[in-house]
Parts: structure tokens; sequence; C-alpha cells
């Protein structure tokens, strides 16, 4: 395999580009080989040498294509975007296309699949709630049968919760897998890539958990496997997470030695998000050791690769911290301001894409004491600060035309609550449909006439019109009203009537609809009881809108401002 690849990048440089290839050949050592070997070849360089596993992947892909081969294709598809992920290019339009052409696949691994690849997209961009939102497709669509699948998308979501930091529901799915892909890996001849990566995931979940003793002896049994299985695609990422261990262990030594053995494979790789933390713990290391301007070059490494491909992650905060501390203390303040603002940047995509991620971050220089250092930096670099003075002016206009506008309101609120004291509201009498008059002499039109002779017909010939008007009156005088949770269809059920009747005779009766008749029977009384009684004013607007009915204070205070022009409190107030 080695040889095979050096006369591949011998003989055809042209085609290692980051970019799928468009009219890409399949070379002559490649056309007689079968798909299984191709993809071997494949997933022997993936994580290893993105650049031929991308050529790999296309060729797979043009493979499928040729011979009509409808799961060579999906493959191809598949590889291409995981590929163009991991070097941070674009992969979204392959995951589309294998969506696409599966949707109407219905078999063992697809088209639940092809979410999947999209969940893993978001997730490494990440987008975790776009993330979570493909899996769940995923879940939905996965086949009873197939467990693999299964516990490859509990492992996902497992990835999410560690990425907003709830690691102990993270751990045992994580531990589920694992066990999973072990057994598995025992019990049939497949390759161990998963099972390794399993190994992987729990290494890095006790480091999350602070478990690092345990950390690292996972990784160890994860390199002890690559060899075993000659499988490397998880190497490198193994030995980092024994180096972070060993960092937080205070073994600074042995955990530089790890982690600068891996930076020429990461930059093979092309993993460039990676890359940015391995430079932020080396820097970490030589500031643990006094070393501030060897730590500085690997703190502005990490930040370039941030700016570069997109890689911000709040585990690299205190590195920014450093470097603004570092340049304060030269009297650096063109560099202090660069790192302030590449940090309040960095801070502003966090809270986009990670929301929860940095809440419980020590933050010195949280976003606050970030501005406030800002502006004295521009004030000292530029002798002005004309922009801060106008932001001043145009808060405090701000705050006197909020303030003022509340005092337009709170006169009101108290003229309206005078008003109520010497003419409180009163609930119309009810109007008889023998006293509705037309209010022109205008001859209505024949459809009107019909309508309203309908209407009047319907309720005085009806034997219950009587009993029901009884009944409502004695609805008002017993003040059954003030029931809590009363709906025209409950009142209905009560009065023994439906409620299309019962709705109809309020609104000929009273000449409203029904919330407004019970909103009104409300107030009026609630306005009368608080003048006539002292004890009731001491109760809390809460504790009043629960005694007429309110299943809350806010519905009561909207109502009696509709009807009374004021609020509770300002009434009570007056009466006071």
């Amino acid at each position: 395999m080695k040889k095979f690849h050096l006369i591949i990048l011998t003989v055809f440089p042209v085609f290692f580009f980051s970019q799928s290839i468009k009219g890409l050949k399949i070379p002559d050592s490649l056309k007689n080989k079968s798909y299984k070997y191709i993809n071997d070849a494949y997933n022997k360089v993936f994580q290893v040498d993105n650049d031929k596993a991308e050529l790999l992947a296309n060729y797979i892909l043009l493979k499928g294509k040729k011979e009509n081969n409808r799961d060579i294709l999906f493959d191809g598809y598949y590889n291409i975007a995981r590929v163009k992920n991991l070097k941070n290019e674009n992969g979204h339009p392959f995951a589309d296309s294998l969506i696409s052409a599966s949707k109407n696949v219905n078999n063992y691994d697809y088209p639940a699949k092809s979410y999947i690849l999209k969940g893993i997209l978001f997730n490494n961009e990440g987008k975790y709630k776009e993330a979570l939102d493909e899996y769940t497709v995923a879940i939905n669509l996965n086949k009873a049968e197939n467990k693999e699948q299964f516990y490859y998308v509990s492992k996902l979501i497992a990835i999410l919760k560690t990425a907003t930091e709830e690691y102990e529901e993270a751990l045992p799915l994580f531990i589920k897998y694992y066990n999973y892909e072990k057994d598995k890996v025992k019990n049939t001849n497949l390759d161990a890539k998963n099972y390794i990566s399993s190994i992987f995931s729990l290494a890095n979940i006790y480091t999350k958990c602070k478990d690092y003793k345990k950390s690292i002896r996972f990784a160890d049994l994860g390199l002890a496997e690559c060899k075993k299985y000659n499988d490397y695609s998880n190497y490198n990422y193994l030995l980092m997470i024994k180096g972070i261990s060993l960092f937080y262990l205070k073994d600074f030594s042995s955990s530089y030695v790890i982690l600068s053995n891996i930076e020429k494979g990461l930059i093979n790789s092309k993993d460039y998000i990676n890359l940015g933390i391995l430079y932020y713990y080396l820097g970490k290391i030589k500031y643990e050791n006094h070393k501030e301007e060897e730590a500085v070059e690997y703190f502005k490494k990490a930040d370039s690769i941030s700016f570069n491909f997109n890689g911000f992650e709040a585990i690299k905060r205190d590195g920014y911290e450093i470097l603004i501390d570092f340049y304060k203390k030269k009297g650096d303040l063109k560099n202090q301001l660069k790192y302030i603002d590449n940090l309040m940047y960095s801070d502003s995509i966090i809270a986009v894409n990670r929301k929860n991620l940095s809440k419980e971050i020590l933050k010195k220089y949280d976003t606050p004491l970030l501005m406030k250092e800002k502006l004295n930096i521009i004030d000292k670099l530029n002798h002005q600060n004309i922009w801060l003075i106008v932001s001043l002016l145009f808060i405090t206009l701000l705050f006197i035309f909020i303030i003022r506008k509340n005092r337009k309101k709170i006169k009101e609120y108290e003229k309206q609550a005078k008003i109520l004291l010497e003419k409180p509201v009163i609930v119309p009498a009810p109007v008889f449909i023998e006293e509705i008059k037309p209010e022109s002499n205008t001859a209505p039109s024949a459809s009107i006439e019909r309508k309203e002779k309908t209407t009047k017909n319907d309720l005085s010939t009806n034997s219950k019109f009587k009993i029901l008007i009884d009944k409502i009156e004695e609805f008002e005088k017993t003040n059954s009203f003030l029931a809590k949770n009363i709906t025209l269809d409950s009142l209905s059920k009560e009065f023994d009537t439906n409620r299309d009747y019962l709705s109809k005779l309020v609104n000929e009766l009273k000449g409203k609809n029904f919330s407004q008749y019970l909103n009104e029977l409300r107030i009026n009384y609630i306005v009368e009881e608080l003048k006539s009684n002292e004890k009731i004013r001491k109760h809390t607007i809460a504790a009043i809108a629960n005694d007429i009915g309110y299943n809350n204070a806010e519905s009561f205070t909207n109502a009696f401002k509709k009807i009374t022009g004021t609020l509770p409190s300002y009434y009570i107030k007056a009466l006071n």
C-alpha cells in the first residue's frame, strides 16, 4: 500500500488538490482494482493524509457513476463530504446530493445515513442545533435491526452533549458505544476503525470530566489497538488526548514532547482546527514554565488559525487574555487593541454557534470590561472621544424620553382612577329583543330582514327562552361569575343549553360577546368591592385576581385597564 501511494503521488500529482476534481479520470493502476480495495485505501489514509483520502473518495464516486452502482455512488458522496469537512472545506453540496439521491431508498443504511452525514458536518462547524435536528431525522428513519446505526447516532448525540458541557450525561452514552464496538470487533471480522474511534471518544470525555488518569489509560489502550489492527486514523488524536491529560497532571515535559510530535501529522492531514488547539496547549506549557515570549508565539499561531479557518473554541479563550496582558505590560497599545478585538469577535462567534458552551468559563476579560478597555486604548491612540460622548448623549436622551412617556402614562392612570371613584362602571341592563330598533328609516335589505326575523323568532319562540334569562339573572345576582375557568362551553352545560344558543342570547341581551360580558361582570364587581372593603385593598394584585376568577395577575390587569382606563394599583392608591 505504501509503495502504491508513492507511485500515485509521483505519477499523478495533478490530482491532489483540495477541491473535488472536475473531469477526474481513474488512473490505470486503479482501473482494475475492486471497490473494496479503493475503499480500504481511503480508510487507511482518512485523518492521516486527507488530500489522498479526497482523491480516493473521488475515484469511488466516479466508479459508482460509471458502473451505475448506487451503493458505491452513495459511499463516494459520503466519503468526499467527510474529508472536505475535516479539511475545513464545504462538504454540504455532497451531503445534499446524497440526501437527494437516497431519499426514495429504503434499505438497511439509507436514507438515515445521509442525514447522519449532514448532522456531522453541522457539528464540526459548531452548529449544534442544526446537527441535532439532522440526527433526530436519522433516528426516526433508522431501521430497528440496524443497531450499528443506532449506537452511532447515540455517540454523535454524546458529542453534542460534550460540546454543550453536559459531560456527565455524555459519558454513559460513550461507554455504551465503546462496549458495543468492543463486542462487535471480537465477534466479527470487520475492521476496527469504529472500535478505536470509540476508545478515543472515551479518552476525550474523561479529559472533559477531569479524570485525567483514566483518560490516559484509554488513550494508551487506543494507541496499542491502532498498532494491533494496523489502523492509524485516530493515532495522532489519541496522542493529543494523552498530551493534554499530562498537561493537566502538570507533567509539562512529557506533555510537550508528545504534543510537539503530532504537529506535523495535523498539518499533513490539514486538520487546522485541532492544530489551533494544539498550539494553544503548547503555549500553555511554555507559559507554565515561565517562558512567556515562546508562549506568546504559540498563542499567536492559534489566533491566526482561528481567523483563517473559522476555528473559534472556548477552551482557547485565556490564550487571548495572556496575549492582552503581555502587550499591556509592554505598552504596545496597537497589539493590545488587536487581541482585545480578536477576543471579542471570538466570544461573539462562540455565543452564536455554541450558546451554552462558554457559560461556565471564568472570564477575566468579560465583554463590559473589554469594551471599557477598548475605549480607553482608542482614546490614547486617537486623542478623540467624540463617539463616546455621542453615545452617552443618545442614551441620556433615550432615558429622558422613556421617563417622560412613563410620566404621561402615570398621569393618565391617576386621572382615570379619580373618575372611577366618582362614577364606577355599571353593567348595562339587559336589552330585550323587542326594544331593538333600526338606527335609520332606511328599509333593510331582504336578506337582513330575514336574518333579524329568524334571530328574533329563534329566541322568542323557544320554550326555554324565559328559563335561560332567569338563569343568567341568577348567575349575575349570586356572583357565580367569580368562579375560575368559566367558559362559554362550561356555562352552556350548566344552563342545559348549547353554546351557540347561549352565545347568541348574550349577544342579543348584552350587546357584546361572552368574553367581554364576563370580564365586565368581574371588573365591575371588584371596582365596587374595593371601594367598600378596605381589607381587600391590602391584598396583592395576584390575590385579588385569583379571588375574582382570573388565572393570573396579568390577565386581570389587562381586563381592568381595558374596561376602566386605569390599572388596579392606581385605583387602590386613589381609594386609599
